[in-house]
């Protein structure tokens, strides 16, 4: 019997302390991941084609795309302050609406069927179409040819 007990303590003791170990304040909680308002996708991973909606209210929606992004814009007309994209070399965000889009490109879309990534600069669009393809549109026209894709 007393054997027994040995070796349940000896079984058991590792397992008790791995449960309090994993279960008390010494385990931190997973770190919250800002995700697209539309879709729940993880921003951190679509940093270079996120889009971040200013509304009048100085709240802002953050997606991770020119789709989710357009759902935004549609419903929020005439609510928005500005309108930030990602600059699809850097991430780091410009003015949506003076920024150049290379539509149409090899670089996959992100929730769309065509991809429409953003560029600071008519000449950073045209550098990055030699390589990839793709045609060299406004703000105004890919937000259209977006719309009319969702149809």
């Amino acid at each position: 019997m007393v054997n027994r007990y040995r070796y349940f303590m000896k079984a058991a003791i590792p397992c008790i302390f791995a449960l309090l170990l994993f279960t008390s304040p010494f385990c931190a909680p997973a770190a919250e991941r800002d995700s697209c308002v539309i879709c729940g996708m993880y921003l951190d991973i679509y940093a270079k084609t996120r889009w971040t909606i200013i509304l009048d209210n100085g709240s802002f929606q953050s997606t991770c795309s020119l789709a989710c992004a357009a759902k935004i814009i549609q419903v929020r007309t005439g609510h928005i302050r500005n309108i930030k994209v990602a600059d699809f070399r850097s991430g780091a965000l410009i003015d949506a609406r003076s920024a150049f889009f290379l539509e149409g490109s090899d670089i996959p879309g992100v929730m769309s069927y065509t991809s429409r990534i953003a560029f600071p600069s008519k000449e950073a669009a045209r550098d990055f179409r030699k390589k990839h393809g793709g045609r060299i549109i406004p703000f105004d026209e890919a937000l259209q040819n977006q719309l009319k894709e969702r149809e």
